[in-house]
């Protein structure tokens, strides 16, 4: 329980993570951590909201909330509560972080850092999208626009296709695809292959890449990994997590914790 004194100074900084069924997240974790390291008097919690809820609390957590992370199924629904977005959110349509009444989407910026350095040599070459929610969008714009040719694999077709709409609008190429028997059974064969579906019961085909993204971690990662062969690279969901809250404590608190430190604190090899 948060008890809050009398005097404004004295609180604690109220941060949290926006999402539902979002137990598992290792985000409290994480950003507690920094705090104690960096002595901000400042406590990071869940925000579990029911989508029956959303809509009547989201505003007092805009307003109360000092700063807080937005996970599935919030990244697009919490747009029109806020005030103003970043130029990676307002691009991309999805909102991961929120501070001062304003969007951000510190995926983006995370993962723009872990691909910069081998993106241009993709250019012209395909990506498959498996998923098509607020991950998805943040993906396909930021590889769109470094010029891959992107396939949407979705287990419903109305999303998929206005994600394909909205970069279509954008200038970037995009086809959706259901999942039809040849990617459900086949051996799939792409220059890059992205994880943006949380159900970890979701089958994935066998796949062939050089470049493969995770954007989930641990068991919501599901069978991906177990099922992706890559000759060259591989970014993990636990990387773009720490990334994205480097960032996210960039922009609350103007401090910059240690990328190596973080995963430690993830426990992860």
């Amino acid at each position: 329980m948060i008890t809050l004194n009398s005097s404004p100074k004295s609180n604690p900084g109220i941060y949290g993570l926006l999402g539902h069924n979002i137990g598992y997240s290792r985000s409290p974790a994480i950003h507690n951590h920094v705090f104690r390291e960096f002595g901000i008097n400042a406590i990071y919690g869940l925000f579990d909201m029911p989508p029956e809820r959303f809509h009547t609390a989201v505003p007092a957590l805009v307003d109360y909330a000092t700063g807080f992370n937005v996970t599935v199924p919030y990244k697009e629904k919490i747009i029109p509560f806020l005030d103003g977005l970043s130029p990676e959110a307002k691009t991309s349509g999805s909102v991961n972080h929120v501070f001062n009444r304003l969007g951000y989407n510190t995926d983006y910026l995370a993962l723009r850092d872990l691909v910069s350095n081998m993106i241009s040599d993709y250019s012209g070459k395909e990506c498959i999208i498996f998923g098509a929610g607020g991950a998805a969008r943040t993906v396909a714009f930021l590889l769109g626009n470094a010029g891959l040719n992107l396939r949407i694999v979705n287990r419903t077709i109305e999303r998929a296709e206005q994600l394909e709409a909205d970069l279509d609008k954008a200038g970037i190429r995009a086809e959706t695809v259901l999942q039809p028997s040849e990617i459900k059974n086949d051996i799939l064969k792409t220059d890059c292959a992205v994880n943006c579906i949380s159900a970890a019961e979701f089958q994935f085909p066998r796949i062939i890449a050089d470049l493969a993204i995770d954007f989930n971690y641990g068991a919501r990662a599901g069978n991906f990994r177990n099922r992706i062969e890559t000759s060259s690279l591989f970014v993990t969901g636990e990387q773009i997590l720490i990334k994205q809250a480097i960032y996210s404590q960039k922009i609350w608190n103007e401090i910059e914790p240690s990328f190596d430190d973080l995963m430690g604190v993830l426990n992860v090899e």
